[in-house]
């Protein structure tokens, strides 16, 4: 077991005091910042960090009560502190992300529909009841401006957008869980991860059909360092172009200098964990859009991570992300209209350029859907197209084992075909040996010279029996139906069938043919035979097709027989000739070229410049006669 393993096992039982002591750091950092000792604000802080202590073990109890924490706040007369409001918060999104990740299905849902109506409510104790103030221009519609209402709703959308953020990310570790349980005694490589370790108690069912979920991808050390020297690398770019007053030190500065970094992370783990780079690059717009920026060169890690979770996420992330497309687009441009607003000095004159401020809204909002639902588009597309590559090889990978099956499939058929020969020539040759011996035994005294004419033709019809038995790679004991065996003399009537069947065959013969065994003569038949068969069946049937039968010899000086069937092929063929992207193999060039090989000799076939090609060497069985 390994140092991580061994580690992870001894604090696999105490996983539970994480939450209790993210609740401690909480309620400590409420008490360090010297919030006024107040009942009301002692009890909201005690109940927020107890809802993060119990998120884990009683979901439902910290749904409940952190729906009690909110509510007393609401209830109260009096406003908090900015610094008690922004743990509030934080204790908030927390206590989503524990109920979504362990939580049954129930409670989770429940705490979706929390997150919704949670983010008005703390927008409404930030921007009303709290210290957070905009600009009072505008309408007054019952006792406040216009722009009090458009920047709550402003504020609830970007907490809406972080509070469901939070829950996404426990819902996505929760699927990840269940997918990873089975894999507990797998190896290292396809354990989970440390974040859904630290997060494991729960279970989130996978419907049939769904894709396996990976929070946390494992890259090669290529892709993770390819990945950071990236981020980097636009760090560096943003910082040339547009930060270049982010390095002083004023709060513009340092605020811009901070958006730039949180996308950078984003950025650096879109491939690793598509779902928290989406998480990142959310909570970099909102800070952006919180400190009053406008558009910066930095957004376009927006499209970065929009890309990413289209090409690496699985469902649940690629929905995700066209959502944050779409919903991005409208905060995007509901901001950029009232900062324009602003910029502009519509302030109590704003009744008078609602038209104008509209047609603004709807301009930026088409034109920010189109940008970031191509970068979506694209993610997918770039995701189809290698899954589809990727089939693509598989497909061939399968043919190509296919075809190899077949080849031996078809070369056993042809031994066995070979053997059936073989039996009936070694058959023959016995039988000739046993009547010759027999016939010299009985005319030795009658005819003393009948004995060595018995003998030589003995001594000849073994020792070709003896090349037809070692032509033999392995023994084949089938049984197999008895049939006539051709020779190089049937050539000439199977010629002149193909030619009955209307393909008009030339045939030549060249030199001395003798000297073939057994063997050798039924492979030179069956070579013709297929040759002019395929001949018959692809080639050209207009077109005359030739063969050659000549004396030859190989290179060593070993006499033999050389077979050429020459056939011209169809300008385009009648039929297909292939079920995928590749040809199939048929069974008369393998069976061809065993035959040749079996017997001795070679075989090549294949196109050639003004047809198909077909060529044989047979070798001369030494010491038989004719």
């Amino acid at each position: 077991m390994s140092d991580r393993s061994r580690l992870l096992s001894a604090l696999a039982p105490h996983r539970w005091v994480l939450e209790p002591a993210l609740a401690v750091v909480l309620f400590g950092l409420w008490l360090l910042t010297g919030l006024p000792f107040d009942l009301a604000g002692a009890l909201a802080a005690l109940l927020y960090c107890a809802a993060v202590a119990l998120s884990r073990v009683l979901p439902v109890v910290a749904l409940e009560i952190a729906w009690l924490a909110v509510i007393a706040e609401l209830t109260e007369g009096g406003s908090l502190p900015l610094p008690h409001r922004l743990l509030a918060t934080t204790a908030v999104v927390i206590a989503i992300f524990g109920i979504s990740s362990h939580g049954g299905r129930v409670s989770r849902w429940f705490a979706f529909a929390s997150a919704i109506l949670w983010a008005p409510a703390e927008a409404f104790l930030l921007t009303v009841r709290g210290d957070v103030k905009f600009p009072q221009f505008g309408p007054v519609i019952g006792g406040y401006y216009t722009s009090q209402g458009v920047g709550l709703l402003m504020m609830s959308l970007l907490l809406a957008v972080v509070f469901v953020t939070a829950w996404l990310l426990g819902f996505l570790v929760a699927r990840q869980r269940v997918a990873s349980a089975s894999a507990s005694g797998a190896s290292p490589a396809a354990r989970p991860s440390v974040l859904v370790w630290l997060a494991s108690s729960g279970a989130a069912p996978l419907k049939e059909g769904d894709e396996e979920p990976g929070l946390v991808r494992r890259l090669t050390r290529r892709q993770l360092t390819f990945d950071i020297g990236g981020a980097v690398a636009y760090v560096f770019f943003c910082l040339i172009t547009d930060f270049a007053s982010s390095l002083m030190p004023n709060a513009s500065g340092r605020s811009t200098f901070l958006v730039l970094i949180v996308f950078a992370v984003a950025v650096a783990v879109r491939r690793m964990s598509p779902a928290v780079s989406l998480a990142v690059a959310w909570l970099a717009a909102v800070v952006q859009m919180t400190t009053g920026h406008n558009i910066l060169v930095s957004d376009v890690a927006v499209l970065i991570v929009l890309y990413a979770t289209a090409l690496y996420g699985d469902k649940v992330v690629r929905y995700a992300g066209l959502i944050s497309a779409g919903l991005g687009a409208l905060v995007a441009s509901l901001y950029l209209t009232l900062t324009s607003a602003l910029g502009q000095g519509y302030f109590n004159l704003l009744s008078t350029q609602l038209t104008g401020l509209a047609l603004q809204f709807a301009f930026l909002f088409v034109v920010s859907a189109t940008v970031l639902g191509l970068s979506w588009v694209l993610g997918l597309l770039v995701r189809t197209w290698r899954n589809a590559r990727a089939s693509r090889h598989a497909q061939i990978a399968a043919e190509l084992d296919r075809n190899r099956a077949e080849e031996v499939v078809v070369v056993e058929q042809e031994r066995t075909r070979i053997a059936r020969d073989m039996h009936d020539v070694v058959a023959h040759s016995l039988a000739v040996v046993i009547a010759q011996a027999d016939g010299a035994r009985y005319a030795r005294h009658a005819d003393p010279d009948a004995v060595d004419t018995a003998l030589e033709t003995i001594a000849a019809t073994a020792r070709s029996a003896l090349v037809d038995v070692r032509v033999l790679l392995a023994e084949l004991r089938q049984s197999q139906p008895e049939g006539p065996q051709p020779s190089l003399a049937d050539v000439d009537h199977t010629v002149e069938q193909v030619r009955a069947a209307g393909l008009p065959v030339t045939m030549e013969r060249r030199g001395q043919l003798d000297g073939l065994g057994s063997a050798q003569q039924i492979a030179a038949y069956r070579i013709v035979q297929e040759a002019l068969t395929n001949a018959l069946r692809h080639g050209d049937t207009s077109r005359p097709v030739t063969v050659v039968l000549a004396q030859a010899g190989r290179p060593d000086g070993a006499p033999g027989i050389a077979i050429t069937v020459r056939n011209s092929m169809r300008s385009a063929p009648t039929e297909p000739t292939t079920t995928g992207s590749l040809p199939r193999i048929g069974h008369g060039l393998p069976g061809m070229r065993e035959r040749a090989v079996l017997a001795g000799g070679t075989l090549t076939a294949g196109p050639a410049a003004d047809g198909f090609l077909v060529e044989a060497f047979l070798p001369v069985v030494s010491g038989v006669r004719a």
